[in-house]
């Protein structure tokens, strides 16, 4: 296996991987199809470097026990760029979620693939947050756990929802970098794209987490198309 590229899975439903980080010995957390570069084998562990991705922990070296980088650690990369279709619907109108209570909702619909899932794009009207402009964006890698936003209560009313703590940053179209906007599963957005409907999230998470833009070092998994 040292000299190998690899590629990582998710353990469980959370959608992280748990890693010993080698400097600090302590755990890190890296999302699915994260390319790392084996290195060594030592004492029934397999150590590695984090090669791509937006994780802070790119460029480091981290292990797993034999056991484990052999479950989640894949030969297969993933697949070329993801396309997130996004159009408005209507004006914002009031509506109550079951788990925000009454909000008033800029709605969307979010195509990707053959299949759509009803979005919201800001539930937030105090000027602090507006919905995603229109244009080419770009959406991002995961770059860490969202698990301080539980979303435990959406987990329990859908059965077989996962990995909701994984987060995918947008690039707004001429602002380079991370602008705090996210394709996510939710009630609430903050000028994101929320996945409202959420017996589609799982669709969505695996369209995207799946896919990667050629060339980018794994710092995008496809592009976002909003429409007013």
């Amino acid at each position: 296996m040292p000299g190998r590229t690899k590629y990582t899975r998710r353990p469980d439903d959370s959608g992280w991987l748990g890693v010993l980080l080698s400097a600090s010995r302590g755990l890190g957390f890296l999302c699915e199809y994260t390319r790392v570069e084996v290195v060594r084998e030592l004492a029934g562990r397999v150590y590695f470097r984090v090669a791509d991705g937006n994780s802070e922990h790119l460029g480091k070296e981290a292990s797993l026990k034999k056991e484990n980088a052999d479950r989640f650690l894949s030969d297969t990369g993933p697949g070329g760029p993801a396309s997130l279709r996004v159009h408005y619907v209507g004006t914002p109108t009031e509506e109550v979620s079951p788990f925000k209570g009454r909000l008033k909702q800029q709605f969307g619909i979010a195509d990707f693939g053959r299949n759509h899932a009803r979005v919201t794009l800001n539930s937030v009207w105090d000027r602090s947050y507006t919905p995603v402009p229109a244009g080419n964006h770009r959406i991002m890698a995961p770059d860490q756990s969202h698990a301080n936003i539980s979303t435990a209560g959406y987990r329990s009313a859908t059965p077989g929802l996962r990995c909701t703590d994984v987060w995918f940053p947008i690039e707004l179209e001429g602002q380079p970098g991370n602008s705090g906007r996210y394709v996510h599963a939710g009630h609430l957005s903050e000028g994101c794209v929320t996945v409202y409907e959420l017996i589609k999230w799982n669709a969505i998470y695996d369209s995207l987490i799946a896919s990667r833009i050629p060339g980018a070092d794994g710092k995008f998994v496809g592009t976002l198309i909003a429409e007013v």
